[in-house]
């Protein structure tokens, strides 16, 4: 005889009350009794129900004491899709979101009931149709194939755009009932937040740090190089770059952010020429490397004339010219929170949107020139009275 659709029910809760932790392993579930008063239905349908689950070796019934949860359901099998694109990568180096994309298919290889489909496409031109075209096509792929999740990094958000082009994408997985995790930045312009979950780094605190280390080093020009799309994690660092000046006591004078190609020489050299700062926070590895190139082909000396840092701290930014300071990403915990984030998405959707920021950790090295700063204090400390 199939079970009737109250005993249905009343499994799936219990069931689902174990996934999720509601029930907890060697502790009692509510007697048959409250359960068929809570479902409304008769003790022996209640009593059916949860000989199922007995039989699954689940829970085991302990005579009057009610029935304890022994085991975990097991997990059923999940197929997630990534779609991490690393955008206006000069050279096709390791980013973050390869990173990122390595620690999730480790994690899926881990727990054999993961199953990891990506796409490692790229683009130089963030603004180039082929990218949305790119995205559409692998969504179009993750929704035929019904994907129990997915992990996402959104296009970045152009000057004249309030919203990413990946928001399409994004709302075709929420119509067909698919979450999403979003990775590194949201879709709307910052400070906006949508209710999509997202996972990333404290950009504005990242920001914050390393400007701040900057004027722990004497600095008092500095600039903020950034591109000219609005993309929210740059938008954020500004911000902390902004607040860390009004902190340190340095005001932030008309164009100390300055925003172009930095891909393009004609511009980065301009600009330093132009603004004299002693110091440059850049808002990426890649594009910092771009003006480290421009700044010592023009003879500028870095770091005794100009001082650089950035954020992401790629493979190469430690065997540049000039070993680079930056704020290294947590890019396997970013995973890991991802992966977890989702999981919990999945068994509890109508939780309220996750907004999780990582913390960053400032890595110094040369181009900041901390070993400059050092030698002048212990010079002025060796100086006689």
């Amino acid at each position: 005889m199939r079970p009737s659709k109250k005993a249905n029910q009343l499994y799936e809760f219990i069931r689902r009350g174990i996934e999720t932790g509601k029930f907890r392993i060697n502790e009692r579930i509510p007697t048959e009794r409250e359960l068929a008063t809570q479902f409304g239905m008769s003790r022996p349908t209640a009593s059916g129900a949860i000989q199922r689950l007995v039989k699954e070796n689940i829970i085991r019934r302990n005579g009057k004491a009610g029935s304890i949860v022994i085991a975990a359901p097991p997990r059923p099998s999940l197929t997630f899709g990534a779609i991490l694109i690393g955008l206006a990568t000069q050279h096709r180096e390791e980013t973050v979101c390869d990173t990122i994309g390595k620690e999730l298919s480790r994690r899926a290889a881990l727990d054999k009931s993961f199953v990891l489909l990506q796409d490692p496409s790229w683009s130089e031109d963030p603004g180039e149709s082929g990218v949305s075209s790119r995205y559409r096509a692998i969504a179009d792929e993750f929704l035929n194939r019904r994907v129990s999740g997915v992990f996402l990094m959104p296009q970045e958000i152009l000057a004249d755009q309030f919203i990413s082009p990946t928001a399409s994408v994004v709302q075709d997985f929420q119509a067909a009932g698919i979450p999403v995790i979003l990775i590194d930045r949201d879709i709307v312009r910052y400070p906006e937040l949508s209710r999509i979950d997202l996972v990333g780094i404290d950009n504005f605190e990242a920001a914050f740090a390393l400007t701040r280390h900057f004027i722990e080093m004497g600095c008092r020009r500095l600039i903020f190089l950034a591109h000219t799309s609005r993309v929210p994690t740059q938008e954020s660092r500004i911000d902390g770059y902004l607040r860390a000046l009004g902190a340190g006591g340095l005001r932030a004078e008309p164009g100390t952010v300055c925003r172009g190609n930095l891909f393009d020489r004609e511009f980065v050299v301009e600009t330093l020429r132009r603004r004299r700062p002693d110091a440059a926070v850049v808002v990426s590895d890649s594009r910092a490397a771009s003006v480290m190139r421009f700044a010592l082909d023009c003879g500028i000396d870095i770091p005794h004339e100009l001082r650089l840092g950035s954020f992401d701290d790629l493979p190469m930014s430690s065997h540049l010219p000039v070993p680079l300071t930056t704020i290294r990403q947590p890019a396997a915990g970013v995973a890991a929170v991802a992966m977890r984030t989702m999981l919990q998405r999945i068994d509890e959707p109508q939780l309220p949107p996750v907004h999780a920021e990582l913390h960053g950790e400032l890595i110094i090295r040369e181009s900041s020139g901390a070993a400059i700063a050092a030698t002048n204090r212990l010079n002025i400390r060796q100086e006689p009275v």
